[in-house]
């Protein structure tokens, strides 16, 4: 917190000699959100749009700030602002989606989720994030396969691992769950969630 507050004052320093430099704006913007001073952040970052309107990163670090403030409207507008500049924006496509799906939305946020895996099909994280929504709305096998996908993509992907493991052991087959627990320890040894899962698995098998 101290090395961020050293950096905001840095760049108020350099805003002295460069008042509407867009660029150090945004990060101050950045740095206010990071210490919790969001109101702060939207004021700072606002210029900085008025600035530089081309600008993707901008309106999305204010809809950060927005969010926080849990203003949701006002975070989905702001990231619309992004997405219309830079339409595949994954960043910004995402964290949309995840704000419609808290808004109830759950049909806008699943299109979104689909959508960014069809823009970045390679990308793994944007395979795990559609199972995670599918998981939420308890449709597992969708969810499972795109967590497939994901390991395919990346064999290192280890929450992959889990979450089919977790699926597997909710629905009672806790012989099928035990080996991607394991796959998902050798590749992440600390993870305690899926330790204590895999023993719980274990023992159900004795």
């Amino acid at each position: 917190m101290e090395d961020i507050k050293q950096k905001i004052t840095d760049i108020k320093i350099e805003l002295e000699a460069e008042p509407k430099d867009a660029d150090l704006l945004n990060d101050l913007g950045v740095g206010y959100q990071l210490i919790g001073e969001y109101e702060q952040s939207i004021t700072t970052l606002k210029k900085a749009a008025q600035l530089a309107p081309e600008n993707h990163h901008i309106p999305f670090n204010i809809a950060n700030s927005y969010a926080a403030l849990q203003q949701l409207e006002q975070a989905v507008h702001h990231l619309m602002d992004a997405i219309d500049l830079q339409a595949d924006y994954v960043p910004a496509l995402n964290n949309l989606a995840d704000l419609y799906e808290q808004l109830d939305e759950t049909e806008r946020a699943g299109e979104l989720f689909a959508y960014i895996t069809k823009i970045n099909p390679d990308e793994p994280m944007g395979h795990f994030n559609l199972g995670n929504f599918y998981l939420r709305q308890n449709d597992t096998v969708q969810a499972g396969k795109q967590y497939q996908t994901a390991i395919e993509l990346d064999a290192e992907f280890y929450e992959a691992y889990y979450n089919i493991g977790f699926m597997l052991k909710h629905i009672g087959r806790y012989e099928e769950a035990i080996p991607y627990f394991e796959q998902c320890l050798e590749i992440k040894p600390e993870f305690e969630a899926a330790r204590k899962d895999l023993a719980a698995c274990e023992r159900e098998e004795l």
